[in-house]
């Protein structure tokens, strides 16, 4: 397969290299994982207290019976489920919903009324993993494995239209801007020889200016350069705070996979047949988000195809309509135009290592730098031509080392040639 899948990271040691610091990829299977099996494990526990009849899915509820207690199950001191809710003792029914801690933290401190009415209008109560919530569960039902949230409510109703209110507050959640984007799709361009260039030239671009008797004065510093060892082309963002989510993710990397195969520039599968040669890009020319060179956020270099074949516009379209239909891009990014660029600065970096609270996103400290002199001297910066050979899904924050230091690759789809 031409899609490479690689677990998330529990522990990681901390490593130096040329004097930066990563994040290097332990060997643990992953964090990912660990919850899915603690999630089977629990659903194998539930399946084991099932009578043989309910496990085969031959007892259901009759459409009528709003409390989800058939006669034949009032009293019973069994388990029992029915669509991903389970009745506990023939009490209260329960259901997960998969959420990262973040997530769910982010919940409870920015919307807890939305919290306060699922308790109020469906006599339900929301448990978060070892959370102090917990402590209060009724008696037999287990609290929610790591990446989960427990609904527990009086009835099959109750617990359904309170697991539904939840899970509407979570997408509410994903869409605020307080939440910080997690993963990203992209076109690395700091990798093989190509990318090695283009390393060097954007090293010695960084310290041209920051050695200018200019940099000073126009408020250029070391910290707004962005690290080319870190280039690359954007396709689209992603907020992924479930394990859901992330599965997803993958699926959309493999349609990606299948629909780049389909235009004639996926990567060759072993034994297969030749796809078209390698799309070049041209890496040349600065250029900034604003059009007021005195007052510049976002510095970054001109991206072109070479050539007439637009295959680079295709794959950033076919990147947004496979990750749209997977349901992981908001409405707002679903029909964003991608714009090729290569950052070198950013203002964003000035806060880097500060305790900000949300990931480094925020625009509104913001200070601008003059680029006009810059763009005098450096403006028509050449990094040569790039070859496109994989797109990945990348971890934000976290780096391979092994990788030269790029951002950790989750998964990986192979163009070209």
């Amino acid at each position: 397969r031409s899609v490479v899948a690689m677990g998330d990271v529990i522990f990681a040691d901390i490593v130096d290299v040329g004097g930066r610091r990563f994040r290097k990829q332990s060997g643990s299977i992953g964090e990912t994982l660990e919850r899915v099996r603690a999630r089977k494990a629990a659903e194998g526990r539930r399946r084991a207290a099932l009578p043989e009849d309910e496990e085969d899915g031959r007892d259901f509820r009759d459409d009528d019976d709003d409390d989800g207690v058939s006669a034949r199950h009032r009293g019973a001191s069994t388990l029992r489920e029915e669509d991903g809710f389970a009745q506990h003792a023939g009490g209260p029914w329960t259901a997960l919903v998969s959420a990262d801690a973040d997530l769910a933290r982010h919940v409870t401190r920015h919307d807890p009324d939305a919290i306060a009415q699922i308790r109020r209008d469906h006599d339900a109560s929301i448990a978060l993993p070892a959370g102090p919530s917990t402590k209060a569960l009724p008696s037999g039902i287990e609290p929610p494995p790591p990446g989960s949230i427990l609904v527990v409510a009086p009835s099959l109703t109750a617990a359904r239209d309170a697991k539904r209110a939840l899970e509407l507050a979570l997408q509410r959640a994903l869409r605020s801007p307080k939440l910080p984007y997690t993963h990203f799709v992209c076109v690395p361009l700091c990798l093989g020889d190509d990318g090695e260039r283009l390393v060097r030239v954007v090293r010695a671009f960084h310290r041209d200016v920051l050695s200018s008797p200019y940099a000073e004065q126009c408020d250029i510093e070391p910290s707004i350069a962005h690290e080319p060892g870190h280039a690359h082309l954007t396709l689209c963002m992603l907020k992924l705070f479930s394990d859901e989510a992330r599965s997803r993710a993958i699926a959309a990397m493999d349609a990606l996979d299948a629909a780049l195969k389909e235009m004639g520039v996926g990567g060759v599968e072993s034994g297969g047949a030749s796809a078209e040669p390698s799309i070049q890009l041209e890496i040349k020319g600065l250029d900034a988000m604003n059009s007021d060179f005195s007052k510049v956020d976002v510095l970054f270099l001109k991206v072109r195809e070479v050539g007439e074949k637009g295959a680079m516009s295709g794959i950033c379209d076919a990147t947004l309509r496979c990750f749209a239909n997977a349901g992981l891009l908001s409405r707002k990014d679903e029909h964003k135009p991608v714009k090729l660029h290569a950052t070198v600065m950013n203002t964003r970096l000035r806060h880097r290592g500060s305790n900000r609270g949300n990931g480094g996103d925020s625009w509104e400290q913001r200070r601008p730098f003059d680029a006009r002199r810059l763009m005098a001297s450096h403006g028509d910066l050449d990094c040569g031509v790039v070859s496109v050979k994989t797109v990945h899904l990348s971890k934000r924050g976290e780096y391979d080392v092994e990788a030269g230091g790029f951002y950790r690759r989750v998964a990986e789809v192979r163009v070209g040639s």
